[in-house]
């Protein structure tokens, strides 16, 4: 083997050439698996961006969903109610609030037969897996003196693979229905009450008159003892008289025969009427009006609104007492104002949303049908009536009548009119 220094020299120059080739080698390999491994954190990077931005867009989207969802469950009418499967309530909406009487920030966390104990509807939905109850109930609260008719349903709240988080009771006041059902019954009953009622009446008319007649004559022709006997006879045909134009009001709508009437004038003619009345009840009449009252009715209807009015005050006072008629027109010259006022025994508080009501009455006899036929009457031509009553202290019956109810009719348009 040649060692000589030359050989020595050139073998180590070959041995450090060689290692410098595969360095450089080496640092080239890097240097590509580094630029590899740049791109590729690049490419994670570019790919964990547009993950955020669908996760950041989604979140978006949820927490838009969520806050809608939260609108409408606040918006809603109907009380809603939501618990998990502990019981725990976690969602309380503001109509629950007003309905039950309690502050959602309050409920929520507690759990449910803690709050309503009485009322375990929703809890026996969620251990007994129903998906679906609905029934219809009433609810108690502090603020009402008769319980709230109600319909509650209660649904299950499941995922999409049918996991059970939940339940939901959705609870909705059914006051009106249950009132408007209400109404239709006695709508229905009164209609065939009053076809009956009508029958009644026209068997009545024309013995009636006839009875009349013989009494006017005798009226007449008594001496003054017997002829407080006919008189007697007369007012009660007056009274007789009224419950038959009272009952055949039932069968048959009332429509009135407008034309622009002098109040005063027409209660002249109710004053005749009710004179003996008065003068039998020591009642003493005051009349306050303005020099023109006139209104838009049929008189004869009007008359008989104002006679059942006043005979119903001059019974107030068995006793005696003061009756005031006063009349005026608004400022706006749009209604007539006329007020009944008595000071006699008033009408209880508990009854006055009663007294319109048909066959209501407080008295030991009579039909409950006047002041319903009245309230019929002064609707009809379109005005407005209202009672202010104090127990022992008397009563006002205000009554608004248009001084020209044609603006409040229907038009009628002839054939071929556009």
């Amino acid at each position: 083997m040649d060692s000589t220094p030359e050989n020595l020299d050139r073998d180590l120059l070959d041995f450090f050439s060689q290692a410098f080739r595969s360095f450089d080698s080496a640092s080239e390999k890097l240097a590509d698996a580094y630029s590899d491994l740049e791109k590729r954190l690049e490419n994670v990077n570019q790919e964990l961006e547009r993950t955020n931005q669908e996760l950041s867009r989604s979140l978006t989207e949820k927490e838009a969903l969520h806050n809608q969802l939260a609108c409408v469950l606040e918006s809603m009418t109907a009380a809603v109610v939501a618990v998990d499967l502990e019981g725990n309530i976690n969602l309380f909406n503001q109509a629950a609030e007003r309905l039950m009487e309690k502050e959602g920030q309050l409920v929520i966390g507690q759990h449910y037969a803690d709050v309503f104990g009485n009322r375990p509807l929703l809890l026996e939905t969620l251990n007994s897996k129903k998906a679906y109850v609905r029934f219809e109930g009433s609810i108690k609260t502090a603020r009402t003196t008769e319980p709230i008719p109600v319909q509650i349903s209660t649904v299950l709240i499941q995922q999409s693979d049918g996991q059970i988080l939940g339940a939901l009771e959705m609870i909705n006041d059914i006051s009106e229905r249950v009132e408007l059902e209400e109404q239709l019954g006695r709508s229905t009953a009164l209609a065939e009450l009053g076809r009956m009622a009508a029958e009644v009446a026209h068997d009545l008319r024309n013995p009636l008159g006839a009875i009349r007649l013989y009494a006017g004559m005798l009226q007449q022709e008594l001496t003054d003892d017997r002829k407080q006997l006919a008189d007697s006879v007369v007012r009660g045909l007056d009274t007789l008289e009224s419950i038959t134009y009272n009952l055949l009001s039932l069968a048959r709508p009332i429509k009135p025969s407008f034309q622009f009437i002098d109040i005063v004038e027409l209660m002249r003619d109710v004053i005749i009427y009710t004179k003996h009345a008065m003068m039998e009840n020591n009642v003493v009449l005051i009349e306050n009006y303005t020099q023109y009252l006139v209104c838009h009715g049929d008189f004869e209807q009007l008359k008989q609104v104002f006679l059942n009015i006043i005979l119903n005050a001059i019974q107030a006072m068995p006793n005696g007492g003061n009756l005031s008629l006063t009349g005026s027109i608004d400022e706006q010259k749009e209604f007539l104002v006329f007020c009944v006022e008595d000071d006699g025994c008033g009408i209880p508080q508990d009854i006055q949303d009663k007294i319109f009501t048909p066959f209501f009455t407080s008295k030991p006899s009579g039909s409950g049908l006047g002041l319903h036929t009245v309230n019929r009457v002064i609707e009809a031509h379109f005005g407005r009536i209202r009672v202010d009553s104090q127990e022992g202290r008397g009563t006002r019956f205000y009554i608004e009548l248009p001084t020209d109810a044609r603006q409040n009719q229907p038009p009628v348009f002839e054939v071929g009119q556009m």
